[in-house]
């Protein structure tokens, strides 16, 4: 079964690549029209120093049509399509300049930080973590992600692995070959990084970010406890004052968002009309669908 030339529209060739390799690509999510948009907004709201690394959280990104491809109707069609007919959205919307990113497990998919990790063994857990880069991944440039490929399977046998046995578990290493407006689903279990760069190419890296279930309580809620308890966590783990505060306000910003209110009217109508459960983090009243 190839991974190549996928589509949004492919779902009978997308379900069987992600539960054998963990990861799908999927050509073509957004035209080059759309990413000179979406990388103009993102210029203009990001920092204009070309080796930094910042952030626009998910209250400004909400309110950014540019960026709304994130709830276009195909796009939330084919997700739920892939994760079994149900969906359901994260409030942890961003879009990142220049994240650069070692090998790892996402935390909010490690046993190590969830007190009841007990979903990631079942065979019923359906998770990704999405992704829309800005630039192609263009060797020794570092314009998108690299993974090992299968390395979900750790949830398949046993306890979780450190992050050395993990990699020589899966030792085979793919650069996505993703190009600008492609999107690039993975599941929470999977080891990835950012593709590295090696300097040859200065450009401004534009990844948007989000993450995607089935509705499903239990991984909703064991999700939603994992933001829940991160920055107490980090409080464990002597970070730099700057770095503990900026993690915390995006905490804090996550806590407001609110369906209807945080989301722009077009995206509310494809949200209510193909049922998605926006999971949201207590702190406001919720909305309600």
């Amino acid at each position: 079964m190839s991974s190549s030339n996928l589509t949004l529209d492919s779902a009978d060739r997308v379900i069987p690549v992600l539960a054998r390799d963990g990861y799908a690509l999927i050509r073509d999510v957004l035209s080059a029209e759309e990413v000179a948009r979406a990388r103009a907004v993102c210029d203009a709201h990001l920092l204009p120093d070309a080796d930094a690394e910042c952030e626009i959280e998910a209250t400004e990104l909400l309110r950014m049509p540019e960026l709304g491809f994130i709830f276009d109707e195909r796009v939330v069609a084919a997700l739920s399509g892939w994760l079994g007919g149900t969906l359901a959205y994260y409030p942890n919307y961003v879009a990142r300049l220049n994240r650069f990113t070692e090998w790892h497990v996402d935390n909010g998919f490690s046993p190590r930080f969830i007190p009841d990790a007990s979903h990631l063994y079942s065979p019923d857990f359906r998770h990704l973590q999405c992704i829309v880069y800005l630039q192609d991944n263009v060797p020794g440039a570092g314009g998108g992600l690299d993974v090992r490929p299968g390395s979900h399977g750790w949830a398949a046998g046993g306890p979780f692995p450190d992050d050395d046995e993990l990699a020589r578990s899966y030792p085979d290493i793919v650069s996505v070959d993703s190009r600008a407006g492609d999107l690039i689903v993975f599941d929470g279990r999977l080891m990835h990084r950012g593709t590295p760069t090696d300097g040859s190419l200065k450009r401004r890296k534009y990844g948007i970010f989000w993450s995607a279930s089935r509705d499903d309580q239990v991984q909703i809620d064991r999700y939603l406890a994992y933001f829940l308890a991160r920055v107490d966590h980090l409080r464990t783990l002597n970070q730099p004052p700057d770095e503990f505060e900026r993690e915390e306000l995006r905490f804090q910003l996550m806590r407001s968002i609110r369906f209807p209110a945080s989301y722009l009217p077009q995206e509310v109508e494809v949200l209510r009309k193909f049922g998605v459960t926006l999971a949201e983090l207590p702190g406001l009243t919720p909305g309600s669908a």
